[in-house]
């Protein structure tokens, strides 16, 4: 099952327009990051770019891309590109691989509204960077009891008058959510940009894992050691991934780490990835602010 959440925040430094443009929450601050409802229906016009041609086109997979996520991108159906592809995997894409796009016709100027799960989201945050254009993160929660995966979401910017700037579809780092972690997603939108900037996302894709699914390796991390930059700019940590007992060595492990402040916002984040090895050691830097703790994410595939 799928979710659509819509949500708002103005870029850093803030900047509140006199009048919110339609479709984008006025920013507030608290000292926790606020929660939002979420909604059925997408709040703005997501742009696609259409083909250039009705006939079947390749694409060539790129680093933490997923078969649910192409297909938004193109406007067709996962169902349709499973069928144009019936020797891929779409739970194992390969880097570099290409999958037909079956195109029959012009695509359509909005992404189709999917069917909701209550995964709940934080409002965007962004930060300048000195190159003049802006990193924003989305942090997606998993309150739910079960895993989810192929997380993915639209992410534009506006004008205090309301238009549109740019706009992204950005993808999860881990393929995996589990029940009570919370991910985020980060987009990166590159100069110029104006002053006065308000950012809008929509959460558009979130699948249930099945129970007992062979696909993921369950496991946690031990750290054993965790050290923070006297400046707070950077945090250091190793430790190594904890495996059930009598699982097989892994062909593939993931970890993510994720830097907050003290006030619980995400302020960055950095991932590790191996072919089976466990044992990790990575510093996660920070966009903006001074990093207060650190949490850790992991996955694994057998």
């Amino acid at each position: 099952m799928l979710l659509t959440s819509a949500c708002s925040q103005s870029i850093i430094p803030t900047i509140t327009p006199t009048i919110p443009p339609t479709g984008i929450l006025t920013p507030y601050h608290t000292t926790t990051p606020p929660l939002l409802t979420p909604t059925a229906t997408l709040a703005v016009v997501i742009p696609v770019t259409p083909a250039p041609t009705p006939t079947p086109f390749l694409h060539t997979i790129a680093k933490d891309e997923t078969m649910l996520g192409i297909a938004y991108q193109y406007g067709v159906s996962l169902e349709e590109l499973q069928a144009a592809n019936p020797g891929v995997d779409p739970h194992f894409l390969s880097v570099g691989k290409q999958l037909i796009i079956p195109l029959g016709g012009e695509l359509p100027q909005t992404l189709p509204t999917p069917t909701p799960i209550a995964l709940q989201l934080t409002r965007p945050r962004c930060f300048r960077s000195g190159d003049g254009g802006a990193w924003c993160i989305l942090a997606v929660h998993n309150d739910l009891d079960s895993n989810v995966e192929n997380l993915s979401a639209w992410m534009g910017l506006f004008t205090p008058q309301g238009e549109n700037i740019a706009n992204q579809i950005i993808y999860a780092p881990l393929n995996l959510l589990v029940a009570g972690a919370t991910i985020p997603l980060m987009a990166y939108f590159a100069p110029p940009l104006p002053e006065q900037v308000v950012v809008s996302a929509e959460l558009l894709s979130g699948i249930f894992v099945p129970q007992g699914d062979s696909r993921y390796v369950g496991g946690d991390v031990s750290l054993d050691a965790l050290e923070i930059a006297p400046d707070g700019r950077s945090a250091t940590l190793s430790g190594i991934v904890n495996l059930p007992v009598d699982t097989p060595q892994p062909s593939q492990v993931w970890i993510l780490t994720v830097a907050y402040d003290a006030d619980g916002y995400i302020i960055g984040g950095r991932k590790w990835e191996s072919t089976g090895e466990s044992q990790f050691k990575l510093t996660v830097y920070t966009l903006a602010g001074t990093i207060d703790h650190v949490d850790v994410l992991t996955e694994a595939r057998p």
